[in-house]
């Protein structure tokens, strides 16, 4: 992952944080929008653009917002902050660890991420996929991995299957992602070998396979 994408992904993590703050913090509230625009001023850099760097490096202090938003917004602050971090790695090192071992690209996985659980460590699905990079328990197991919930091994866990299914299909990444999706059993019964064939498999694969590309390629 080269330092222009490194960046991309640590704005959109501290992005994604924020989001959560404001969310927890006041909700539909009418001080919403006072809060909001004091913290747009707060975290703007000198052209204008929002820099979340001064809350991650802890820079700004937030007891300066007024409003008594300060206490609130420093203490979920460092809740989200404790939870996003589950183990020894942080996301972003836990992504570039699994890269260099698997020889699977850093992006690539980063998008999977984004698209099976928002980055939420903590995530699980209707169907039972547990953490960062939704494994199903079974799976899971067979990956070795113990706690689905701790960043480090998710990742790790994940990043060996998607490495897999990348062998499985000639590093063929469309059909690695509808596989990771759907199974390769599914792309096999519906005769799915190449590329064109993804059209034969459920929307949701279609589409999984589509959004993922799409934050790959950064589009």
């Amino acid at each position: 992952m080269n330092v222009d994408n490194n960046k991309k992904v640590e704005q959109l993590l501290q992005a994604q944080l924020m989001t959560q703050i404001f969310k927890s913090s006041f909700g539909d509230s009418d001080s919403f929008g006072l809060i909001l625009e004091s913290l747009t001023k707060a975290f703007s850099d000198g052209d204008g653009n929002m820099d979340f760097s001064k809350l991650a490096l802890g820079q700004t202090d937030l007891s300066k917002l007024g409003y008594g938003a300060g206490e609130r917004l420093n203490s979920i602050y460092k809740d989200l902050k404790s939870d996003i971090k589950s183990s020894n790695l942080t996301i972003d090192e836990a992504v570039r660890k699994a890269s260099q071992k698997y020889g699977v690209d850093s992006n690539l996985i980063m998008a999977v991420i984004k698209q099976e659980s928002d980055f939420n460590p903590n995530s699980v699905s209707e169907a039972g996929a547990e953490g960062l990079m939704q494994l199903m328990p079974g799976t899971a197991s067979e990956l070795g991995v113990s706690n689905p919930y701790n960043i480090e091994e998710n990742v790790e866990g994940g990043t060996k299957y998607l490495k897999s299914l990348l062998n499985m299909y000639a590093n063929n990444k469309q059909l690695a992602l509808a596989a990771y999706n759907a199974g390769p059993g599914t792309l096999q019964n519906r005769g799915v070998s190449d590329v064109s064939g993804i059209s034969r498999l459920p929307y949701e694969t279609r589409d999984y396979v589509n959004k993922v590309m799409k934050y790959y390629s950064g589009k």
